[in-house]
């Protein structure tokens, strides 16, 4: 098992994990490439904003990504799925991503909020895999954490006005007596989170661009609901789970519908 005991004992207490497991130096420079080119194909979509990659068109038909298939098989990278299984369980779908890249000296913030208020799935049996591409400092924007917030109810989550990567957040008066914890990484590197944590991260005024893909694995004893009301992000773009692609993993799809498998 790639996760010792005091691995998944930590994740349990904290909500989030570094792995002592990275991507080699082949795959590391494969995602680089891929990460650039992705980029270079959609210069009038942030950075920050590619969301899923893995699927042809993206999300909603807005991404140029003819190689979304590079994207979904890294998404079946074995060691991935044998550590999302010891949080998760056996039986896992893959259902969403997004590359968030933090270009040198203008990459947005991302404001402390929980995964779980925005995602259509109960229970909420979710967990991220935040793979780094470039190094990941508290200088150039790394992923900020508040240890332990994940077992703690969800905060209400304010619409700002201000040029962030997400269109809400927890007002910073509601956690500012928190710890918070950096999460530095070179590239190559991954985080794992649970849906729950407390996560954020600062703008990138630093020289180094802060680049990485982050996965969203849920187990399929959990339901996808189909039927949550579409919204609109601030940025424009559209949120719509109604018919979203989404992978069978690993075990079975369990009540999931529109599932597809892999070859």
């Amino acid at each position: 098992m790639l996760l010792s005991k005091n691995n998944i004992k930590h994740y349990n207490l904290n909500g989030y994990i570094t792995p002592s497991w990275e991507l080699p130096f082949g795959k590391l420079d494969l995602l680089k490439i891929n990460i650039d080119s992705i980029i270079n194909q959609n210069q009038n979509i942030r950075p920050e904003q590619l969301v899923c990659p893995h699927i042809k068109g993206g999300s909603m038909g807005e991404l140029n990504n003819k190689n979304y298939n590079y994207f979904l098989k890294l998404a079946h990278t074995k060691e991935i799925i044998e550590m999302i299984s010891q949080v998760l369980g056996e039986n896992i779908i893959l259902w969403g991503s997004q590359i968030f890249c933090k270009p040198a000296f203008n990459g947005m913030q991302v404001p402390m909020h929980q995964d779980s208020h925005y995602w259509p799935i109960a229970p909420m049996s979710t967990c991220s895999v935040w793979i780094a591409a470039d190094k990941s400092t508290k200088i150039n924007g790394c992923l900020t954490v508040i240890p332990g917030s994940h077992k703690g109810n969800i905060y209400r989550h304010e619409i700002n006005e201000k040029n962030t990567a997400l269109n809400a957040g927890i007002n910073e008066k509601q956690i500012e007596d928190k710890n918070k914890n950096y999460i530095i990484l070179k590239p190559g590197q991954m985080s794992l989170h649970d849906a729950n944590l407390v996560h954020g991260s600062e703008k990138n005024n630093s020289p180094d661009r802060r680049a990485g893909i982050v996965y969203r694995y849920m187990s399929s004893k959990s339901v996808f609901n189909r039927h949550t009301k579409n919204h609109e992000q601030k940025d424009g773009h559209s949120v719509n789970y109604s018919k979203r692609p989404i992978w069978l993993i690993k075990g079975n799809k369990g009540n999931n519908i529109l599932v597809n498998k892999y070859n």
